[in-house]
């Protein structure tokens, strides 16, 4: 009965994963009226930038064209739904990976962090029209990419749109760059994260911005929606303020739609579609099924595989619970919950602005490299709560390493089944990630719900991945078995659903709460509370964004390490399968600070 019922749950993953890419595709496709394909443009000797081509299939002559250029530490997948929308509206777009993202080579911000080549590649295309040429930059792809588009060939485009973005970099008031910039907008959110890009401590103080003012020829706030200057001459400015966040902006209907009625207003030609008509969340829905498929498919694979023959022998009883109950259950997991978001800020604060380990050959990406350090911080701190708690109270119970699930009954540890458990983990995920590697080589998408995105590794994200799997797994292994021996609820006597669903709670709860004191007040008009310093406050903004998709993970990795002890009776199946989906997550998306 377990057997087929885990048959079934696995076919409904896998018609969740193919079936919501299919979804995903034929949106992004604009219902199959645009050709998508995947392009690559060398900019000098080892340098190549990756993009998306997006084409309407019933062009008529030369179109007008998008150069759209994602945020730091994003691809250009999280451009997909500004692409699709304006292709759908008769243009051509670029939506290029900039250098050290995604698929580009190079590290961050080299060769004018792509956005030259991406300008000249589109340029170049027989069917654009090089008159009427917009940049459309999300956040650093703004000031960055677009901006060193913009400075390399000034008179190579009509019109920008700078979303959650600024003319100058991140902390300077230099605006000599601005003399380059023709018919720009500027969509800042009003319940942004990161409104201390242009100086202002909350979005809705964006008409006041000392660094916007300037563009907009005022010493007066800025009137939301009102063109400034004239498109003819190309000294249009306006500024839109919809409600969202830094990060929601690449999946807003407002953003996109403020994007999309700029270029018609600033640009010649195109379908004229409305900018109200937008599909794009149909996409949405696709690659967000797809994304809970790869994740629920882990479970019933794991199952399948422990039903044969080589793994069969790793299916053992769960040793008796002898750890910590009551008022002690409660404590350990307050600690387990708050322990993290704690030190989270504390570790962004220090590693985003003066890195304890600067970024190398063997841990080569900033973002990922924050990650590191506090899991590592985290996953000391934990070893020796554990070690304290089992010396202090836990072995006069007669707790040891087999209550723990790390040896079996004599206390020796297995290594023939400990590696097993590796290969196992292996088996289990490597069905996802080929169905990935062809959902993204054959029909252009991810699997992705907003900020939780799954991509396949290149040849030096695959080296990274390696580089960073030890230090995440000295996270990974005291919190795997934490849950197991120390921290099960109810003495261990829930059902299996119930146990998942409180683990889960137990290590999201203090991730959700961290998040809530950050977004509450900046959602009730504020800003934000952690500090007023504008060097903490980008900080925690930051953190914030990558905080997000704890919100998701996190569950999951509880239900992993719960799920698969109560299978095996052992730690090493979780602790494996979640150190390999985590790291490979992690690797894939993070942006390089060293070229590899």
């Amino acid at each position: 009965m377990n057997k087929t019922r885990n048959q079934i749950v696995l076919y409904l993953a896998i018609v969740l994963m193919v079936g919501g890419s299919l979804l995903g595709s034929w949106v992004n496709s604009g219902f199959g009226n645009v050709k998508v394909e995947e392009v690559s443009i060398w900019q000098a000797p080892g340098f190549k930038v990756s993009a998306y081509l997006y084409t309407p299939k019933n062009l008529e002559g030369k179109a007008p064209a998008i150069l759209a250029i994602h945020g730091l530490n994003n691809q250009k997948n999280h451009m997909a739904n500004t692409a699709l929308e304006f292709a759908r509206r008769g243009y051509v777009v670029l939506s290029m990976d900039m250098s050290g993202h995604g698929r580009s080579t190079g590290k961050n911000m080299d060769y004018g962090a792509g956005g030259p080549a991406g300008l000249a590649y589109l340029r170049g295309l027989p069917t654009v029209d090089t008159e009427n040429i917009g940049i459309v930059g999300m956040s650093q792809g703004g000031f960055a990419g677009a901006m060193g588009a913009i400075t390399s060939n000034p008179e190579g485009y009509s019109s920008v749109f700078f979303m959650e973005s600024e003319v100058n970099a991140p902390g300077s008031m230099d605006l000599s760059a601005a003399k380059y910039v023709k018919n720009a907008a500027f969509n800042i959110g009003t319940v942004t994260e990161l409104g201390v890009m242009v100086f202002i401590g909350k979005g809705s103080d964006a008409p006041v911005s000392p660094v916007l003012q300037p563009l907009f020829g005022t010493e007066s706030p800025i009137e939301v929606e009102k063109i400034y200057g004239s498109i003819a001459d190309g000294t249009a400015r306006i500024l839109y303020q919809p409600w969202e966040d830094h990060a929601g902006s690449t999946d807003s209907l407002p953003a996109i739609g403020n994007a999309l009625q700029w270029m018609q207003m600033t640009l010649k030609g195109g379908n004229g579609l409305s900018p109200s008509k937008q599909i794009w969340p149909l996409k949405f829905i696709g690659t967000m099924l797809a994304l809970f498929g790869a994740m629920l498919f882990l479970f019933p694979m794991g199952s399948l595989l422990l039903e044969t023959r080589y793994f069969k022998e790793l299916r053992e009883e769960v040793p008796e619970y002898r750890g910590y109950n009551g008022k002690a259950w409660w404590i350990g997991a307050l600690i387990t919950t708050a322990l993290g978001p704690l030190l989270y800020l504390f570790v962004w604060n220090h590693m985003f602005f003066v890195p304890w380990i600067s970024p190398n050959r063997l841990w080569p990406q900033n973002f990922t490299n924050v990650y590191m350090i506090w899991s590592v911080l985290v996953g000391i701190i934990s070893s020796l709560l554990l070690v304290a708690g089992h010396f202090l109270i836990l072995k006069k119970r007669g707790a040891g390493l087999f209550q723990y699930g790390l040896t079996d009954a004599s206390g020796i540890f297995d290594w023939n089944k400990i590696l097993k458990s590796v290969l196992l983990a292996l088996g289990i995920l490597a069905p996802v990630y080929l169905l990935l590697v062809f959902v993204d080589a054959v029909w252009h998408v991810d699997f992705r719900a907003w900020v939780v995105t799954l991509l396949p590794l290149t040849g030096q994200r695959f080296l990274a991945f390696l580089g960073y799997l030890i230090p995440f797994a000295l996270f990974f292994i005291p919190q795997g078995i934490s849950f197991a021996g120390f921290q099960r609820p109810k003495n261990g006597k829930l059902s299996l659903g119930k146990e998942m669903l409180i683990n889960s709670i137990v290590l999201a709860l203090g991730a959700l709460i961290w998040l809530l004191m950050l977004y509450l007040p900046i959602i009730a008009g504020g800003s934000i509370i952690f500090s007023s310093n504008p060097m903490i406050q980008t900080a925690a903004g930051m953190g914030g964004i990558y905080y997000l998709p704890m919100l998701v993970l996190w569950p999951l990795v509880a239900c992993l390490y719960t799920y698969f002890f109560r299978k095996t009776g052992r730690v090493y199946v979780g602790i494996s399968v979640t150190t390999i989906f985590i790291v490979w997550y992690l690797a894939a998306a993070g942006v390089f600070a060293v070229a590899l």
